[in-house]
């Protein structure tokens, strides 16, 4: 299952630095995916949920193409990036909408398959969830879906780490 962060959050929701490149690239480089809001305005585009607020160039969006979820925020965002293979997706309050790459952003989580991307966006909503086959789940606690390490996996750390001991 394809774990995503939604906007850079990990374990909660961090309004300071959610939606910033910074902040974006440490959950990749943590292994995640990232849901990001885009905006554009007169040629540029911007990171922000609700208004455009960090400018960002279209190279480095398409750097990160294999690791973003782009949910453009506005039709001059959207219009734009289409004419790229980013994974793109515009949506307001729609139970299901279609993204770029032929997989489905569902709201409905009662009604998904493996071809859905769920958002659980609170620690209620994944506790209360009963696991079922999609393709992925969004969340600001994203960690807390993550699979435990296994032993050997522990083991290695727990190696590599006692030098510093």
């Amino acid at each position: 299952m394809k774990l995503i962060s939604h906007r850079g959050n990990i374990n909660g929701v961090n309004p300071l630095y959610e939606n910033t490149p910074k902040y974006i690239d440490k959950a990749i480089s943590l292994g995640y995916d990232v849901e990001i809001d885009i905006w554009e305005n007169s040629g540029k585009f911007y990171l922000g949920h609700d208004e455009p607020v960090h400018p960002i160039k279209l190279k480095w969006l398409i750097k990160r193409i294999n690791n973003l979820w782009i949910h453009c925020k506005d039709f001059n965002s959207l219009n734009e990036l289409l004419e790229t293979n980013l994974r793109i997706f515009y949506h307001q309050k729609e139970e299901y909408t279609i993204i770029s790459n032929n997989y489905i952003w569902a709201h409905n989580i009662k009604e998904s398959n493996e071809k859905c991307i769920i958002p659980l966006l609170s620690k209620n909503e994944i506790k209360n969830w009963t696991p079922t086959k999609v393709y992925g789940v969004c969340s600001d606690y994203i960690e807390f879906l993550k699979p435990p390490i296994n032993n050997s996996e522990y083991e290695e750390l727990d190696s590599a780490f006692r030098c510093f001991i």
